[in-house]
């Protein structure tokens, strides 16, 4: 047993988990892609600043969740934390604020928080995401919960319920704010200790709060709809409006209230439901909302913005549980095995043309008896032994032998390719490129019509 471990709340994604997440990557990039959002990739390191303006100094990621980092002695930098901060700065950065929009994003990338590690909960974890800069009209976060729902419905996710709610804009919050603090300050010995040391940094919060202590306090609280200014109060309808008309049920619950400063207006969470989820409190597998003041707040001019957020650890769990088969084999479906020793190039032969046809073919190297080989190639989950160097199995013959159905059949080399398709599947290598051939042509029109025309005809 090795010495070292990996860090507390850390963990290894094996070769199943990991071909899991890239199945799930390949998934939501694709549909991401289809709906106008291009993915985006941002350093795992950035300033500590984008946090500290963006989700709030007073919020539990800034308090105490960041990993601090150094390089060279440089301080201020953290691991990135969430990825609506960091996507906003490169958006900025890039002059990407001057182009025509709206303005989207995708990304799949890990991310780093020093939380207490329980059920589902990393400190290193990995999200999607998607950010949609520019739009002020509701349709933007009814498309967002839309693509979520769609999304959970293509991967076969069942069990979770959506909750939305609206936190008001910038001159609607403090309102709000003033509202709740002064009833949860008239109600603070039956308060948790962690909602009392919200109490006075964002009584907003409390309302999301797990603990059982709290539950009856936030039954009562002032109805945030009930405080929203005219103008929040249609924003949020119009997405009700457009959520129930795609025909995706809801819940509106003013527990929802996400726990990062930048969200304005419309809130959303996607919880799971099944009993082994629930355990620990409500856990979220994706969630999102508007922040129409982040872009100001870290420095650009006054652009609008919708995003979500999900958790790949969440999900691939879910599904799990909910027996949804991911990603592709991680074992080969082929063995190259020889009863002849030194002969390794004569293997590598065999094993390159299944290989260039799309097979998982894996080689023994070693020179041990031919009943061992066939052993480890079992052990190693092969469906197919292709076997040299027996008598049967020379000038210019193999064995193709089925592993499973326990039969064998002597074949030429020159067949070999085929006969081992008759027992196992191949798999098509994704292109490097897969736009048009040539950038310049034009597409075709509809049925019966021509070209489409050049742009710059008079």
């Amino acid at each position: 047993m090795s010495t070292y471990q990996a860090p507390r709340g850390m963990r290894d994604l094996l070769p199943e988990e990991a071909a899991a997440f890239d199945a799930l990557q390949a998934v939501i990039q694709a549909r991401a892609l289809r709906y106008g959002y291009p993915r985006i990739v941002t350093p795992i390191v950035e300033d500590r600043g984008v946090f500290e303006k963006s989700v709030g100094e007073a919020s539990d990621i800034v308090g105490y969740e960041m990993y601090d980092v150094s390089l060279h002695g440089q301080a201020g930098l953290v691991l990135r934390p969430e990825g609506t901060a960091a996507v906003t700065r490169a958006f900025l950065e890039h002059g990407l604020h001057r182009a025509p929009r709206p303005v989207r994003f995708f990304y799949y990338e890990p991310m780093f928080r020093g939380q207490r590690p329980q059920l589902l909960r990393y400190r290193q974890f990995w999200q999607w995401g998607l950010e949609c800069y520019g739009p002020e009209e509701p349709l933007a976060d009814v498309e967002i919960v839309d693509f979520t729902a769609r999304l959970f419905a293509h991967v076969g996710l069942q069990n979770y319920r959506l909750e939305l709610n609206t936190v008001g804009d910038a001159k609607c919050q403090p309102k709000m704010r003033e509202a709740l603090a002064a009833y949860f300050a008239s109600n603070r010995d039956s308060l948790s200790d962690e909602s009392r040391d919200r109490l006075g940094r964002n009584p907003m919060r409390i309302l999301d709060s797990k603990d059982p202590k709290d539950r009856a306090v936030v039954a009562a609280a002032p109805q945030l709809r009930e405080l929203l200014c005219e103008e929040d109060r249609e924003h949020f309808d119009q997405v009700i409006a457009g959520v129930e008309r795609l025909g995706h049920p809801y819940k509106v619950s003013q527990n929802v209230v996400r726990g990062l400063d930048y969200y304005t207006r419309t809130v959303f969470e996607f919880i799971l439901t099944d009993p082994e989820f629930t355990k620990a409190g409500d856990i979220a597998v994706a969630g999102g909302g508007r922040y129409n003041d982040l872009v100001q707040t870290l420095g650009g001019p006054p652009v609008q913005g919708v995003g979500i957020a999900g958790g790949v650890d969440v999900l691939y769990e879910a599904l799990k549980k909910e027996g949804v088969r991911m990603g592709r084999p991680t074992t080969p479906d082929v063995y190259v095995l020889s009863a002849e020793k030194g002969d390794g190039a004569d293997r590598l032969q065999i094993a390159d043309p299944l290989r260039q046809e799309g097979f998982n073919v894996a080689i023994d190297y070693s020179d041990r008896p031919l009943d061992k080989q066939l052993e480890s190639a079992v052990k190693h989950g092969a469906k197919v032994a292709v076997i040299r160097g027996t008598p049967e199995a020379r000038g210019g013959n193999v064995i193709v032998r089925d592993l499973v159905a326990k039969t064998q059949r002597i074949t030429r080399l020159a067949a070999v390719v085929t006969e081992v398709g008759r027992h196992v599947p191949k798999y098509v290598t994704p292109p490097l490129y897969t736009g048009p051939s040539n950038p310049d042509d034009h597409e075709p029109g509809a049925a019966g019509e021509g070209p489409y025309l050049p742009d710059d005809r008079d």
